[in-house]
């Protein structure tokens, strides 16, 4: 037989085609199983369509309980065994009001018929559309929980966090308490309704009949969207008129409250819009992006005084007379004349203090508070002035603010814990509910109406700066009123409260705004790159106004529309970091405007540069009375992969990227800037025990590691009294 003659079977059939046939067969099943694969994927793609907005509600909220250490820190502050109980039960409240929420627009969802869908009636898809919604609901306990575990999980030691398992726990349970009353729910509800003489629900989802729009719902779907929507309304008409009316309730519940009502309001919107094919989501967000871009609705203007709101240029004609008050000269030589006559030398304190959140505010308060302490009430006396971005701004506001009302009787610690006590209150919560409820409203409404969610953060420091200072209702709040009237009292210049500078950036130009008590800025000295607020009517502008304008950061607190004295836009301003964030530049030209003044040869400086990221290097020559060295410092060079970027990503990390550089070359310079009798101290954050998060609430554990380090890292007294004590030639430490 020849080699290439085919084999046959019995009957004479070829093999190799029976092989063929074969093969063709298992090609025509695997075609059959892909099919399968691609029209199943296909059905689930049908029953998310009219889910997403639940969809979305869940799939931020795993982002945040995941992967955003604010979040973490939240979640840690409910967890904790001393936090109060009230909080953790208004945090179990609204997971169960999200996950129903969640799972009750997914119910009516698959209760209506879409014509461009008709899989969604396809009996294959019956668990589908029975537990798509079950499970969604469920999902917001167990995010909240997954989120705790990962959040203790980064901490490297629990020594400073008494967490309780038994919260995290609950917040399981809740979510198998969900799960079995969405399945359980309909035998609960004909068991009682046999009783009462109601009707009864049909024993399964599958039963139900489908309907073609809202008109076929049934009364009960009805009267609860009416009754959500009226809610809605109301909640955000109460925070119009008090945006710290929620403030207990905590910046997590606000969340899920908030995840609610856009669940249940805007899904029947979906649903209503998707059964006639109109994008109704595109067209608000359209709807939106124009009246931004015709700027019809900016309800972000910087208050220029008290009585001044975020979205009307009122008050304005009392904006107060800039010649009326004090130049930087003026108060610079009756500074140094009540505390430098008659000292041959005189050694005068500078401060700069960085960007970062509520951990920048807390971290230099009590930097600050404790060195205040340690030199029995004479060190913030010797600050002259100070420098602040952003979070730091708030903090060298609380210290000058507590300063002027420290009380003759006080203790040395005063300042120190009252700045405690107020930066340790939750200015999120407020800021949150205006985000969600007011500003989000005003995004869809021609014209300015509201207050925004920056006036909202402006008030929570107000009202908790009065209650952690002690103020009786008379009395003056200094986050209230003008920034310079920290410096005035009976009438004539007050030098007891260092002069404040707060640095903002303008949007326009990228020059950094400077905020400041006095008529103008230094005449002496170039001031390279700078904007005077004095060019416009601030003569009244409030303490904590000029605060938020250096805290603009991210969305977070939206960029504030500064008006000229005709009440016309001139500019905008956004977070004093986006120029540069430590502060050092400023000061260097207030060193600049100190040395062309009469006292120069007198002065020898004493400057504290606090900065609060663990990642910053120290740049000030350690000393034997201030530790300078984390443990990560300690680490070989080299010993870390760097971390490349694709072309894509690479020029926007570079760009973000200068944001530090240019604070690392501003404190360089001010340290080189400094002659050979100045001392420069830099007072840093290590990571430490505990995460050390940004945002505009902190817990307790978080001023615990802060003082822990503050205290083990610094000789405080040593410290104090070289700030206050000239440097003789024996004296000088070399570095």
């Amino acid at each position: 037989m020849s080699a290439r003659s085919p084999l046959r079977d019995g009957h004479g059939r070829g093999l190799r085609s029976a092989d063929a046939r074969t093969n063709a067969f298992k090609e025509t099943a695997m075609d059959d199983k892909g099919l399968k694969r691609v029209w199943w994927l296909g059905l689930l793609i049908d029953h998310l369509r009219p889910i997403r907005v639940p969809l979305l509600v869940v799939a931020f909220g795993a982002v945040l309980a995941l992967g955003v250490d604010q979040v973490a820190e939240l979640l840690l502050i409910v967890v904790q065994a001393g936090s109060p109980a009230r909080a953790f039960v208004l945090l179990l409240i609204a997971c169960a009001a999200a996950a129903v929420a969640i799972w009750y627009q997914g119910r009516n969802a698959f209760r209506m018929h879409f014509p461009r869908w008709p899989s969604l009636q396809d009996p294959r898809g019956r668990w589908l559309r029975a537990w798509l919604p079950r499970l969604l609901g469920a999902s917001v306990p167990v995010l909240v929980a997954a989120g705790c575990w990962v959040a203790v999980g980064d901490i490297e030691s629990t020594r400073n966090a008494d967490l309780s398992v038994w919260r995290t726990l609950a917040l399981l349970v809740l979510a198998v308490l969900l799960v079995l009353g969405f399945v359980t729910r309909r035998k609960l509800f004909n068991a009682v309704s046999v009783r009462v003489g109601l009707s009864p629900l049909p024993a399964s989802p599958h039963s139900e009949r489908s309907v073609s729009g809202f008109a076929g719902l049934a009364r009960a779907p009805k009267r609860v969207l009416i009754a959500v929507a009226l809610l809605n309304v109301l909640l955000t008409l109460l925070i119009v008129w008090r945006p710290t009316l929620i403030d207990g309730f905590g910046p997590l519940a606000i969340l899920l409250f908030g995840g609610a009502f856009f669940c249940i309001t805007g899904g029947f919107i979906t649903l209503l819009s998707d059964r006639r094919g109109i994008p109704v989501l595109s067209l608000l967000a359209l709807l939106a992006a124009g009246l931004h871009a015709a700027r019809l609705n900016d309800n972000h203007l910087v208050r220029l005084s008290e009585s001044m709101s975020t979205h009307a240029v009122s008050g304005l004609a009392a904006g107060g007379d800039r010649a009326a008050l004090p130049t930087f000269e003026d108060y610079r030589d009756a500074w140094l004349t009540e505390r430098c006559a008659d000292a041959p030398v005189c050694p005068i304190v500078l401060v700069s203090s960085e960007g970062g959140g509520i951990r920048a505010a807390a971290w230099t308060a009590l930097v600050l508070g404790q060195l205040e302490a340690s030199g029995q009430r004479k060190v913030i006396d010797r600050i002259f002035a100070m420098s602040g971005v952003s979070g730091g701004s708030l903090g060298i506001a609380t210290v000058a603010a507590l300063h002027q009302r420290h009380p003759a009787e006080g203790s040395a610690g005063w300042v120190h814990d009252r700045a405690e006590a107020f930066l340790t209150r939750d200015f999120l919560a407020p800021t949150l509910a205006n985000t969600l409820f007011v500003d989000f409203t005003q995004r869809l409404l021609p014209g300015a109406w509201f207050d925004d969610r920056g006036r909202a953060l402006t008030l929570s420091w107000e009202k908790n700066f009065a209650t952690s200072a002690g103020l009786a209702e008379d009395e003056v709040n200094a986050f209230a009123q003008p920034m310079a009237a920290l410096y005035r009292r009976d009438g004539r210049s007050d030098t007891r409260v260092p002069a404040l500078f707060l640095n903002s950036t303008v949007v326009q130009t990228g020059e950094r705004m400077v905020q400041h008590p006095f008529r103008s800025l230094p005449s002496h000295g170039d001031w390279f790159a700078a904007r005077d607020i004095a060019e416009f009517p601030t003569a009244d502008l409030p303490l904590g106004e000029a605060v938020l304008n250096s805290a603009r950061f991210s969305y977070v607190s939206p960029a504030g529309t500064l008006v000229d004295a005709a009440g016309q836009p001139a500019l905008q301003l956004v977070d004093g970091g986006y120029f540069e964030n430590s502060g050092a530049t400023t000061l260097m030209d207030i060193i600049a405007s100190l040395r062309a003044s009469a006292w120069a040869d007198r002065l020898q400086l004493r400057v504290l540069h606090i900065s609060n990221d663990p990642l910053i290097e120290p740049f000030a020559p350690a000393s034997a009375i201030a530790n300078e060295f984390c443990i990560q410092d300690l680490t070989p060079a080299g010993a870390s992969t760097v971390a490349l970027s694709g072309e894509v990503t690479a020029p926007v990390i570079g760009l973000l990227s200068t944001r530090e550089a240019r604070g690392g070359y501003a404190r360089q310079a001010l340290s080189a800037s400094l002659g050979e009798d100045d001392l420069l101290w830099h007072f840093r954050l290590c990571p430490g025990e505990y995460l050390l998060p940004l945002g505009w609430t902190i817990s307790t554990p978080v001023v615990r590691e802060m003082q822990r380090q503050l205290l083990e890292r610094y000789q405080l007294t040593p410290l104090a009294d070289a700030m206050l004590s000239p440097l003789t030639r024996d004296a000088r430490t070399d570095p």
